[in-house]
């Protein structure tokens, strides 16, 4: 009797339980829609505290309708998922802007007046299966003043950089008078034509002989008004919020003392320079970017900044790896002049880096601080105490990438490839030079009104050692969806430079606008160790390569001898043996070599095995044996009572 009573107990228990769940889910639904947690480690689905006021400070109304198409959740699931995903963000964003951001969802089925409206804004259509259905998935906004951005499809690719894009869409509808940014630059920025083609369209009359654009233009693009200056302008305009000198090798006098008054009113400058630009060598646009740096070194110079003569930044511990050759074949080796800086490489107590997470540099140049009682300085990106100083002439061309790795001898102390600077600089000019009219050559007769010795209000000035990172292959992937080009960045250098123009400008909070969780996770431990077999590999590599050239010279020395001595008599027996044994040993030696390369590349496989044998079982196997102990214990609690 009093098990039947506890039965009825259990069951009703659990009818209560039923119920309570089903309560508890259909009240927080109602109550507590606003509320999340975010257990991802990059906080995936959290919006960052700096993005908050970008919606908030909306201040006019702006409809996004979005388009879905039902047969293409059916026919994916993943986009079924990234439709949910991006209709639950512009749900947070509404939340946060009150009435001025209004979501409207729509159905696009074939030959409806919605699939009409979706093909006017420029939708993208995608097929599903043979027989003629497509599907869409994008997005229209508009502005109360009728400007409109869309995105034409929500392409997989782009799943890590969702926040960006959709952040990026409304406040540029929410922010029509942008700041204006400046751009003196001799690289090839805005692509064009090939310097030197004479309009033929390419060598030998055979077409081509065009520069792509660089995406980093388009980037700078979305979030400010970016107009192009003239190497040899002689005043900075009015309008310009924040000014871009970037490898600017054609400078004058003029020009020059121009950049440095409009710092010293309190102008914001951000400047790259590069001692080994690389992006152009293999073509004539790299020749335009070579040039004279004089002028340029020497307004960094009267911003207590130099930049080490003849030599470039290399860090092992950074190092990409790249396809390189030894002895004729190809291999795969890190390169240490080619860096990807995390960690601690980044200051994140500065509110440019926020919370980037790699920053690529290609034979970055050196920073050198000097010592000024009305400056301060910053480093924002440096490398590990890991870093080697490098020859420019050994990166320079076609650098023997091998030879670098097994000759690295790291130093002690962290190179400084960007620099914040601070404070109240003085000019290197003791007046103004004599300045150039607009027409002709003739000296202009109206001179400044007064020469500003020193700032008379704090400057901000960000100074980056390297040109390169701004290049496209140094920071974004391109690949071509449905005739639509899809950009999925695999550093934040471009996060970078935002950040920088953004802070600089005093613009609406953008630094937030990144991708989530889109870099790497590398297995750490794995990494050194294989970076510390590799090493050791090079130095063993080279004394048997080094062993093999010295039989080979030694065969080749007994041919010659005999040849000059003998005529055409052939080798004699003694030679003929000592020839026997050194390819003997050139084959033994060969044999080793292999099976060094061969054992290096199973200590890895192995360890790295074992490694995500331990990270991705250990946790189930862990869960499922606590799992087990606790339905014992529970099992047993049941028994003891019902006795």
């Amino acid at each position: 009797m009093k098990l039947k009573f506890k039965n009825k107990l259990s069951i009703l228990g659990l009818a209560l339980a039923v119920i309570l769940f089903f309560s508890v889910n259909i009240i927080s639904q109602k109550l507590f829609t606003s509320m999340r947690l975010d257990f991802t480690e990059d906080k995936v689905f959290t919006l960052s505290k700096e993005t908050i006021p970008v919606f908030e400070n909306i201040e006019e109304p702006i409809i996004i309708r979005l388009y879905f198409s039902k047969s293409l959740a059916e026919a994916s699931p993943r986009h079924a998922i990234f439709y949910q995903r991006v209709k639950d963000l512009l749900e947070q964003f509404s939340d946060l802007s009150g009435s001025m951001l209004r979501i409207e969802y729509f159905d696009p089925e074939p030959f409806s007046d919605v699939e009409d409206r979706a093909v006017g804004f420029g939708l993208q259509a995608v097929p599903l299966g043979d027989i003629g259905d497509v599907g869409y998935f994008g997005l229209a906004a508009t502005n109360s003043t009728d400007d409109q951005e869309v995105i034409p499809f929500f392409n997989l690719e782009r799943d890590s950089f969702i926040e960006y894009d959709l952040t990026k869409l409304i406040y540029a509808l929410s922010n029509p008078n942008q700041p204006t940014v400046g751009v003196i630059t001799s690289l090839p920025l805005d692509g064009g034509a090939m310097p030197g083609m004479g309009g033929m369209g390419g060598m030998g009359g055979m077409g081509g002989g065009s520069i792509p654009p660089w995406q980093i233009m388009a980037q700078m693009r979305d979030f400010f008004e970016v107009q192009r200056l003239e190497m040899s302008i002689e005043e900075i305009p009015d309008n310009i919020d924040v000014l871009i000198l970037a490898q600017a090798n054609g400078l004058t006098d003029s020009s020059a003392y121009a950049i440095e008054q409009w710092v010293l009113a309190g102008g914001k400058l951000i400047a790259f320079v590069d001692p080994n630009y690389e992006t152009g060598q293999s073509g004539s646009s790299g020749m335009q970017a070579s040039g004279d740096l004089s002028l340029m070194l020497q307004l960094l110079e009267g911003w207590g900044v130099l930049l080490e003569d003849g030599f470039v930044a290399s860090d092992r511990s950074a190092a990409i790896r790249v396809n390189a050759a030894a002895s004729g074949s190809p291999i795969i080796s890190d390169y240490p002049a080619w860096m990807n800086l995390t960690g601690e490489s980044l200051n994140y107590e500065d509110a440019i880096i926020g919370d980037l997470k790699t920053i690529t540099m290609a034979t970055a140049g050196i920073l050198q601080i000097k010592d000024d009682p009305d400056l301060s300085f910053r480093p924002l990106i440096e490398t590990s105490m890991d870093a080697m100083k490098i020859e420019i002439d050994k990166v320079s061309g076609f650098p023997d990438i091998v030879s670098l790795v097994r000759e690295y001898q790291p130093g002690s102390e962290r190179l400084v490839t960007a620099v914040r600077v601070s404070g109240l600089p003085s000019s290197k000019y003791d007046t103004a030079p004599e300045l150039k009219s607009a027409v002709g050559d003739r000296e202009a007769s109206n001179k400044p009104s007064s020469h500003i010795k020193k700032a008379v209000e704090r400057t901000e000035i960000i100074i980056v050692a390297d040109v390169d990172m701004l290049a496209d292959r140094f920071w974004v992937q391109e690949s071509n969806f449905f005739g639509q080009k899809m950009l999925v960045p695999t550093s934040d250098n471009s996060g970078f430079l935002i950040n920088a123009l953004e802070n600089l400008s005093g613009a609406p909070a953008l630094s937030s606008l990144r991708g989530r969780g889109q870099g790497s996770r590398p297995f750490i431990v794995i990494e050194e160790l294989r970076r510390t077999a590799e090493q050791k590999f090079r130095n063993k590599e080279t004394e048997l390569l080094s062993r093999l050239e010295k039989l080979q010279d030694g065969i080749t020395k007994i041919e010659i001898g005999s040849g000059e001595t003998q005529g055409n008599v052939l080798i004699g027996d003694s030679d003929q043996l000592l020839i026997a044994n050194y390819r003997a040993e050139i084959l033994s030696t060969r044999q080793e070599l292999r099976e060094v390369q061969r054992g290096l590349r199973e200590d890895i496989d192995s360890l790295e095995r074992f490694v995500k044998f331990l990270n991705i079982v250990t946790i189930p196997v862990l869960f499922g044996i606590i799992m087990i102990v606790l339905s014992v214990r529970r099992r047993r609690v049941i028994s003891n009572n019902l006795v």
